[in-house]
């Protein structure tokens, strides 16, 4: 146990230049190739991180530490092997912790979180015992301590190992014996001092973790590329979720008599909870619905397939705004659970040269009046649709000229953010409706999204705070 000690009055010396043994040079090279081992698991952790699963990057620091640790490093650098002594120790006393993390990712908490406790321990034994080494001036002081951790920790997965009930796969059984052979060398490396009065004896703890290490790689390499397995299934199966997602939305705009419309959708991730569609009555009556849904990702994109449905069950009373929504709702009431979505649904009758309009919970429906160079905002009342089934909802009438347009959207728009953390608001959007104003329908939407993009300075659509659509409907300015 007090096999630091003997240089302890040399920490402060020239080191001398002595030439490495072989014995020497192997741990040497032995070290070098777990810490390479280590930093790469390391860097892939990074790659691949996942919060719920820290074999890798446990895996990683353990076989880093345990390679750095290796005394011989003392050759590659001109320093006082005291340094190295102090640092070997310091790593030693560091290197359990990670290694009772990666046994608890396999095991779990363990009986009576057992496991978990292990490696809380481990940290504070860890911290007391470099403390004391350093007040101390004295490396290896605290060793024993160490020591009693290592046999107690060993002892304590071995227990959870064998425990009754413990389904052993195959990663349990590699990491079993690997633990096992492991943890029998390293044992004898701890106790044989005991009984040798500090005299060198047989250290086999290298070939134990030698096997340890292959084990260990071989469960980690296991569990790496079946979570990569899962991963490329769940990203196929998303990739068909849009797919299918996209065949809800429009596939081509409407071509209705003195109408040009023109629409953007862009989901905030692989899947989204927008919704907008066309109930074409015939060539001069048209509904426009614009919806959004709660949330965001595939339980919001499943709730717009229902909303689709349940348009599409209204076409019947399409002239009437108010009673297409009352129908939504009742179909949408007692299937979303806290979930619920804002809709706003425009009629239009370019004979009768009218429209009518009702919302539930959505912003407020834009009307740029081009005779008078302005934005009009209608809002009616209505509540949000799947939650209240016996909510009415009030439809306004709407006249309109030529040249006027027509303008739907998600609160996505309004309710981005910039760096700063600022939204973009209605005064932002609507100026950027007047500044544009005399650009065609399907120019003016991807020039008011990209000033969205621009203001926002995050660009790509993947990184949007919300789901986002927008409708714009032309009345031509003459017949056609």
């Amino acid at each position: 146990m007090d096999a630091y000690a003997a240089d302890r009055n040399d920490f402060n010396t020239s080191p001398q230049p002595n030439l490495p043994t072989q014995s020497e040079i192997r741990e040497l090279l032995f070290g070098v190739f777990l810490s390479i081992i280590g930093l790469a698991a390391i860097a892939l952790s990074f790659l691949r991180w996942k919060a719920n699963d820290l074999s890798l990057i446990s895996f990683g620091v353990f076989c880093f530490l345990y390679g750095a640790r290796v005394e011989a490093l003392h050759f590659l650098f001109n320093a006082p092997r005291q340094l190295w002594v102090y640092l070997s120790l310091v790593v030693t006393y560091l290197v359990p912790i990670p290694a009772w993390i990666f046994i608890e990712q396999f095991l779990g908490k363990g009986w009576k979180s057992s496991i978990r406790r292990l490696w809380q321990l481990q940290i504070v034994v860890s911290i007391a015992s470099i403390l004391v080494d350093s007040l101390l001036h004295s490396p290896g002081k605290a060793i024993i301590a160490n020591s009693v951790m290592a046999i107690a920790g060993i002892l304590v997965v071995l227990s959870n190992l064998f425990r009754p009930g413990l389904q052993m796969t195959r990663e349990l059984r590699v990491l079993t014996c690997g633990i096992v052979i492991f943890g029998l060398t390293a044992l004898h490396a701890n106790i044989a001092p005991w009984f040798t009065g500090g005299h060198e004896s047989p250290n086999f703890e290298w070939l134990g973790l030698l096997i340890f290490i292959c084990c260990l790689v071989y469960v980690v390499a296991y569990r790496f590329f079946q979570n990569e397995k899962n991963l490329f299934a769940i990203t196929h199966e998303l990739e068909t979720a849009r797919q299918i997602q996209s065949f809800i939305l429009p596939q081509e705009m409407p071509r209705q008599q003195s109408l040009e419309i023109a629409a953007r959708y862009i989901p905030m991730a692989t899947m989204a909870g927008d919704f907008y569609d066309f109930v074409i009555v015939d060539e001069k009556r048209l509904g426009i619905l614009v919806a959004d849904v709660s949330g965001h990702g595939v339980p919001a994109s499943l709730i717009a397939s229902m909303v689709k449905i349940a348009f599409a069950s209204q076409a019947l009373h399409a002239s009437e705004p108010a009673r297409v929504l009352t129908g939504v709702n009742r179909i949408l009431c007692g299937k979303l659970e806290s979930d619920f979505v804002t809709a706003g649904y425009l009629y239009i009758d370019t004979g009768q040269q009218t429209a009518s309009y009702a919302a539930a919970g959505h912003p407020p429906l834009l009307l740029w009046r081009q005779a008078e160079q302005k934005i009009s905002e209608f809002r009616t009342k209505g509540i949000i649709l799947g939650q209240f089934e016996e909510t009415h909802y009030e439809a306004i009438a709407l006249s309109y000229d030529r040249g006027d347009r027509f303008i739907l959207y998600t609160d996505g728009i309004v309710e981005a953010t910039n760096m700063a953390g600022e939204i973009f608001g209605w005064e932002r959007f609507k100026s950027s409706i007047v500044t544009n104003s005399e650009l065609p329908s399907n120019k003016l939407v991807d020039k008011l999204i990209g000033n969205l993009n621009a203001w926002s300075a995050k660009g790509a659509s993947t990184t949007l705070d919300d789901d986002l659509t927008l409708v714009v409907v032309d009345i031509a300015s003459t017949s056609k």
